[in-house]
């Protein structure tokens, strides 16, 4: 088989996508989902490549992985051994949440690249010395490294030498002056190293079952590529992948129907639904840097926003017959019902008993994820658990067997859903979808027997609480979009009991019932909507019109993600920077200061140096041919007496090229 075929996978929240793209001709030859196993997501992956064509293994070339392990890492609190040595630094400059990770040595550099201090060997020796056999891997940040890491390169090859394990240092990783915030990536970095090493090694052993040996690139935030054997010390790179993934998967599907426009990227998933902007065919980067959770990186990232709303999201209804949608994700009613159609026979019965239960007994299920660990001496845990060994259980069952009340029981399962032993299983957007016969993928029957309980309970028909759940989504969705949009000018007011105004605004907007007989409101949003992901066709259309726009939702919206994952390209970037100092110009790029009698002689020194090391990022992250782009911006002030200085020129560097392909 002649053609390079190229392997694409998105491990998302809920589902992991694969596909296999000739990238010639750009065509999608096959594609697969499977469930997303959080626990070892290489058993998703295995089971995504089962539903693949096998015919085109042999001539898979190069395989792109999105994933959400770093992002998720960090937002859950994952720590490893690790060591961050922060040099010239002072006890508030960094995050007091990683003051156990940090050990501070003297040394450093000020703002014009000379030194503060001499770097402290001895000391930073005897650490290393005595915390070797502990260290799974090393960050080293200097104050002002990125005027000077003479003193970084020291520590960093120090440590190397005593550990043998990775070190990375804060200069590798930004150029950019904010120390808090490059100490915060820095040692965060080094937390994710043994966890991306791990996954890694894991995949690879999964393609190596199926016999498919081309070299793995990783999506990085910016949407991206870089190849594993650079991405193993910069695993932090990684954090938002598959929101990046999406977006390079939505502008490539564009691409391939002759689109390259201004758009807002809709992301719906099974869990969240992430927007971002596409300006000019290329997406928009955050100028702060990502975020994820309280940490705030200076790591380079699309500018995505995101919330718990997707096709698995919870759906409920108060007493008083409010409709909530998520941010909770549960297991679809209908998904459950396929895989066991036994839990037919108990929501009949929760049914004939609707007018004897109390209201807030849903038609909700449960199963088991693991057994109660050891010590766990709770009885009604125990007594639950056993129950659920003999499979899916209602919130009926369970309360009929735990010998509690219900406020109990339901303590009881949040208890055991958050130490991570059951599921939650019940009614979502999917469930309504298969109600009305919009997807067929699992058990409509189960969702139409759940939905019409919850009817019944509230005295609510089938079609009003479509109406109901439409509205919220539609309105959840499309204020998300316009605070992406507005965000350069101002943010939403979103307590809309502070904002009478915005209350009606926003009520007159997306309602689907008329609000008043005196005003209409209406948005006109210029940008067309893309739509992305399993449940787009249904639930973006609407808003769109609501926005006073149009929709696009490409034939393979259902796995754009995996087609993110293979279709970007290796990109990075690089910066020098030149400062007169008493009738010199100094020259800072990211391997040492040079210093030069002229300003020219100092740019030809940074055009030439800052092209070689790029180049040479480029090809260490995996890029075949590469382009390289240098950009010039000169800073001028204006003197008391009028006169014209120099103040600094930074000298721009940016490489893009083909990932490198295996010979097929």
């Amino acid at each position: 088989m002649s053609a390079a075929i190229g392997l694409g996978i998105d491990v998302g929240g809920t589902n992991t996508d694969a596909v296999l793209i000739d990238l010639a001709e750009k065509k999608v030859l096959s594609f697969a989902k499977a469930p997303t196993t959080r626990a070892d997501l290489t058993l998703g992956i295995a089971e995504s490549l089962r539903g693949l064509e096998k015919r085109y293994f042999p001539g898979i070339a190069l395989i792109g992985l999105s994933t959400t392990l770093a992002t998720n890492a960090i937002v859950e609190g994952a720590r490893r051994r690790v060591l961050g040595i922060l040099i010239g630094y002072g006890p508030d400059d960094f995050p007091p949440a990683l003051r156990e990770d940090a050990v501070l040595i003297r040394g450093g550099h000020d703002v014009r690249g000379e030194e503060r201090e001499p770097l402290d060997t001895e000391t930073l020796r005897d650490i290393v010395q005595k915390k070797k056999g502990e260290i799974e891997a090393s960050a080293v940040c200097g104050y002002f490294s990125v005027r000077n890491p003479d003193h970084e390169l020291r520590a960093g090859e120090i440590i190397r030498q005593l550990t043998g394990r990775p070190v990375v240092c804060g200069h590798e990783l930004s150029l950019q002056l904010d120390a808090v915030k490059r100490a915060t990536t820095t040692i965060l970095n080094a937390h994710l190293i043994p966890v991306i090493h791990h996954l890694v090694d894991s995949v690879k052993k999964v393609f190596l079952r199926n016999r498919i040996t081309a070299p793995l690139m990783i999506v990085r935030g910016d949407g991206s590529l870089m190849g594993t054997s650079a991405m193993m010390n910069r695993p932090i790179e990684t954090i938002l992948s598959g929101p990046a993934a999406s977006v390079i998967g939505a502008r490539y599907l564009l691409e391939q129907e002759g689109v390259v426009e201004n758009a807002v990227i809709v992301d719906i998933g099974g869990t969240t639904t992430d927007t971002a902007l596409l300006r000019n065919g290329a997406p928009c980067l955050n100028p702060e840097g990502a975020r994820i959770g309280s940490w705030q990186t200076n790591v380079q990232a699309i500018d995505i926003r995101t919330i718990g709303l997707g096709g698995d999201s919870q759906v409920s209804l108060d007493d008083n017959g409010n409709l909530r949608v998520g941010p909770k994700r549960i297991i679809p009613i209908a998904f459950l019902g396929a895989e066991h159609p036994e839990i037919e026979a108990e929501l009949e019965r929760i049914r004939a008993r609707r007018d004897h239960l109390p209201l807030h007994i849903a038609p909700d299920f449960w199963v088991a994820l693991g057994k109660n660990p050891e010590g766990d001496e709770e009885r009604a845990g125990r007594r639950i658990q056993d129950l659920l060994g003999k499979g899916p259980r209602s919130l009926l069952q369970l309360f009929e067997a735990a010998d509690l009340g219900m406020t109990d029981v339901q303590r009881e399962m949040a208890r055991l859903e958050k130490k991570g032993l059951v599921q939650h299983c019940g009614i979502t957007p999917t469930d309504f979808l298969h109600a009305n016969g919009t997807f067929a993928a699992w058990n409509r029957e189960t969702a139409l027997l759940a939905l019409q309980i919850l009817c019944d309970r509230h005295r609510i028909s089938f079609p009003a609480l479509s109406e109901k759940l439409a509205e919220v989504m539609e309105r959840k969705m499309g204020l998300q979009i316009l605070d992406l949009v507005l965000a350069e000018r101002v943010r939403l007011h979103r307590d809309q009991d502070g904002c009478n105004v915005c209350s009606v605004f926003w009520d007159q907007c997306f309602s689907r019932e008329k609000r008043s007989d005196h005003v209409q409101f209406q948005i006109s949003l210029k940008n067309r909507l893309v739509g992305i992901g399993a449940p787009a066709h249904a639930f973006l259309p609407p808003v769109a019109q609501k926005l006073g726009t149009s929709a696009i939702v490409p034939f393979h919206a259902g796995v754009a993600n995996a087609i993110g994952a293979i279709t970007g390209a290796v990109a990075m970037t690089d910066e020098a920077l030149i400062r007169p100092v008493q009738g010199q110009f100094r020259l800072h790029y990211s391997h040492g200061v040079e210093v030069f009698a002229g300003l020219e002689e100092a740019t030809v020194r940074g055009r030439n140096l800052l092209a070689e090391v790029i180049r040479e990022k480029a090809g260490a992250a995996g890029a075949g041919d590469v382009e390289v782009t240098l950009e010039e911006k000169e800073h001028w002030a204006t003197s008391r007496g009028g006169d014209s200085l120099f103040m600094e020129k930074r000298l721009i560097a940016r490489a893009i090229g083909s990932p490198r392909l295996e010979p097929s």
